[in-house]
């Protein structure tokens, strides 16, 4: 490194500058000079210029890191030595638009490997998006309604153009790792190795929660994506009733997969681990009727307190009172908020009573009383109440809402199973407050093609003659057989032309399309050949 050539090199880029933002300055001057302007039309006038500067200057600072004499070898990852070839110019998509800039380029005369070292120590892709502007895609492909929506607000908060199909590539990047994280937590939680360590201090009390939600998918139909929660709870007066005390759910922590019951309790394990849950002084269970969630409970969470979601098990007491009195009797409303208020209290025998005394009513009754049956163990409300404890599942509920429904089932929306598994974790890390580690979990930016060297004839095994120019092949997905050009005769293609030029003459569309037109172009014809007869 040469400080005084770098020192020369900083000055003309301060100067370079300098003059820009003048000139800038003074364009911009000028214009609201010349016409009125209101705030908005000055503010995206100045933006506009502005992010160009702010290219040019990301431009030259990536310039400004490229050593002014490269040296004339680097390693290759083959063992052998690359040398310098020429400078070579590099253009990235930014936050602040396209930019272009010159850095080294060495190859490999071994193995035909090219490298450009500036590229992978400022972490990018000739050709492609920079890391920035990449984040930014996934974190609108995960929030927006929709890729499209995305690209759009993209344009509109940086002046940047994209493509619908960029948002999506940069977001389903982003998940791959992530699914890659959960499956790989996974596979060594089921052997019990490398359990995650926990992120929180250990809670005095841990709920975890789950359920499913359906999306579309194109390979299966509508399928089930399995979401759980874990989180904790604080208490604090409510608002309209302050001697009262009401819970509320923090530090929640999420986590999807679009997989079978049996797998995705491995998955809810893992997260529970991260939270804490092996020195939770308590751990509760909350969840619906499905009976997947409480064979998970069992097997991952056998010493937790198990909930049955108090919502869904008044739902059941709902439908029974429409089953015996009808939906319009008035009977109807006083005989249900009879049985919740004994439900509430824990009296789950005396409502199971009345119900067996209505059991000939219909499915409602009947459907009551199997679901209350099967979760008897799970619905001693007033005992939880008592211990202060959440009744409820609406944070996983709430869960599936925002990592799936709101993402994955806008209208018209059909997904690859893969695609849509990858934006529901994007969303999960994002909505746990992980983005940073998600960040950090991101693959580097490699280039899109291989490289594609000479190869020898048969029975030759020489590598390249010294000085030979070794070029940069094609994209392999365009790289081609070219058959062997094949000659043809000079009397060969006089046939072929003079065939060509009779079936032109003799074509249909050159026909008349009516008796009267071919009397007319005979007309025609024979007055262009005697000219007397015109006259």
């Amino acid at each position: 490194m040469n400080p005084s050539t770098d020192a020369a090199r900083m000055e003309q880029l301060v100067t370079t500058m300098s003059n820009r933002i003048a000139t800038i300055t003074h364009a911009l001057g000028t214009w609201v000079q010349d016409a009125p302007r209101d705030l908005q039309q000055i503010e995206q006038h100045v933006l506009r210029l502005v992010k160009d500067l702010g290219a040019t200057l990301v431009a030259s600072l990536c310039t400004l890191v490229a050593p002014v004499h490269p040296s004339l070898t680097v390693p290759c990852p083959c063992g052998q030595t690359a040398r310098y070839q020429r400078q070579r110019p590099a253009t990235v998509t930014t936050i602040l638009g396209p930019i272009t800039f010159q850095r080294p380029y060495y190859l490999c005369a071994a193995c035909g490997h090219g490298q450009h070292p500036l590229d992978a120590q400022l972490q990018l892709c000739a050709g492609s998006r920079s890391a920035g502007l990449d984040e930014l895609l996934a974190l609108l492909g995960a929030t927006q309604d929709s890729f499209a929506e995305a690209a759009s607000v993209l344009e509109r908060l940086t002046l940047v153009h994209v493509s619908p199909n960029s948002v999506r590539t940069a977001t389903e990047t982003l998940g791959a790792p992530l699914l890659a994280q959960q499956q790989h937590g996974v596979a060594h939680a089921r052997d019990g190795h490398d359990l995650p360590q926990p992120t929180t201090p250990s809670p005095n009390r841990l709920y975890i929660t789950m359920d499913g939600v359906l999306a579309h998918l194109h390979e299966r139909g509508w399928s089930e994506v399995k979401v759980g929660c874990c989180f904790q709870t604080r208490s604090r007066p409510e608002r309209k009733r302050p001697e009262q005390l009401e819970l509320r759910a923090h530090s929640l922590s999420y986590v999807t997969a679009l997989v079978e019951a049996e797998t995705f309790g491995w998955h809810l394990w893992q997260e529970a681990v991260r939270c804490g849950v092996l020195s939770a002084a308590e751990v509760v269970v909350l969840g619906d009727g499905a009976h997947w969630i409480w064979k998970v409970a069992e097997l991952h969470f056998p010493q937790a307190t198990q909930i049955l979601d108090w919502y869904h098990a008044s739902e059941y007491l709902w439908e029974a009172a429409s089953a015996v009195w009808g939906e319009t009797q008035p009977q109807r409303e006083a005989w249900a908020h009879q049985q919740l208020g004994a439900l509430w209290e824990g009296k789950v025998d005396q409502v199971l009573m009345e119900l067996a005394r209505h059991e000939a009513c219909g499915k409602g009754v009947t459907a009551a009383l199997t679901y209350y049956t099967t979760h008897r163990g799970r619905m001693d409300y007033a005992a939880y109440r008592a211990r202060g404890l959440q009744l409820g599942s609406g944070s996983v509920e709430s869960a599936c809402k925002q990592l799936v429904s709101a993402r994955l089932k806008q209208a018209g929306m059909i997904w690859d199973a893969t695609g849509a598994e990858e934006v529901a974790v994007v969303r999960a890390w994002l909505k746990s407050e992980r983005w940073q580690e998600a960040m950090a979990l991101r693959a580097a930016p490699q280039r899109s093609y291989q490289r594609q060297r000479a190869r020898p004839e048969a029975g030759e095994d020489t590598p390249l003659c010294r000085g030979e120019r070794v070029g940069e092949a094609a994209p392999v997905s365009a790289v081609a057989t070219v058959p062997p050009r094949r000659e043809v005769s000079p009397e060969m293609l006089a046939r072929v032309r003079a065939e060509m030029a009779q079936e032109k003459r003799t074509h249909p569309w050159r026909k008349a399309w009516s008796v009267k037109q071919q009397r007319q172009q005979q007309s025609g014809q024979a007055s262009r050949a005697n000219p007397a007869l015109a006259a």
